[in-house]
């Protein structure tokens, strides 16, 4: 049984794929588990996927008959794990060398059912354009999330035997449902550690960084109001405190 089970969706992802791979391969911790769940690409990714799996047993590749989005895709490989510990890596996103090494004795030493860390922003060529996102080592309950989402899903990690297998919900249609699902964690009392090291790189492009933030706010608010059963107006008010701080988030350097 690996210690931890590592989650990574791919869509189209055959570009960064590999070298997404390669930076848990790397990693100084090495009791873990991958399940690749692709999402019926289109392009090389499951040949490619498959030729990096004959070099690791560790390495389970599935592939989905039907394209059903992100939170659905994830939600396949966590019926899958087996680890105590469940942890989100992105195919076109990157660990640092210690991300595990550093954040399961972290977790184990503040007896934490949910930590992350802090991340760099990088474009498509792996090149750092926004300042770090950083957060502060402490805990942050229920509310302090609801005011702010502060968790990168690439730095996110749960211990199974505290809350439980923990699902997305496919019903947000793949917009906020990983922050719906932090928040399923903590509303149940539990309190998430934070490290303030910066332990990955989220890859996003330049252009994306700050587009079609109406689409998004919109699914913020809503989730908020009709998930989490906030009033109109303290949905509203979360929702903008949300953007401005999106805002400030990609500030370039």
């Amino acid at each position: 049984m690996p210690k931890v089970s590592v989650i990574m969706p791919a869509y189209n992802a055959v570009s960064y794929l590999e070298e997404s791979v390669n930076s848990l391969k790397n990693q100084s911790f090495q009791d873990w588990e991958l399940l690749l769940i692709d999402d019926c690409s289109k392009d090389g990714t499951v040949s490619l996927a498959k030729e990096i799996a004959k070099t690791d047993n560790r390495i389970h590749v599935i592939q989905k008959e039907k394209n059903s989005g992100s939170a659905d895709t994830r939600n396949t490989g966590i019926q899958l794990a087996k680890g105590e510990y469940i942890a989100f890596l992105d195919a076109d996103d990157l660990w640092e060398p210690k991300f595990l090494e550093t954040m399961i004795p972290f977790m184990q030493q503040n007896q934490s059912p949910f930590s992350f860390s802090s991340y760099r922003i990088v474009d498509e060529n792996g090149t750092e354009f926004c300042e770090p996102f950083i957060v502060k080592t402490k805990g942050y309950t229920y509310r302090d999330l609801l005011f702010y989402n502060r968790v990168g899903l690439l730095t996110a990690i749960y211990h199974v035997p505290s809350v439980g297998k923990k699902y997305f919900d496919p019903s947000l249609k793949s917009l906020r449902d990983d922050y719906a699902l932090w928040l399923d964690i903590l509303r149940e009392g539990k309190v998430a550690y934070a490290n303030s090291d910066i332990l990955a790189r989220y890859r996003v492009r330049r252009g994306a960084a700050t587009s079609n933030k109406k689409k998004v706010m919109l699914a913020h608010f809503r989730m908020l109001k009709n998930r989490e059963k906030l009033n109109f107006l303290y949905a509203f008010l979360l929702t903008s405190i949300h953007g401005i701080m999106g805002i400030r988030k990609y500030r370039i350097k």
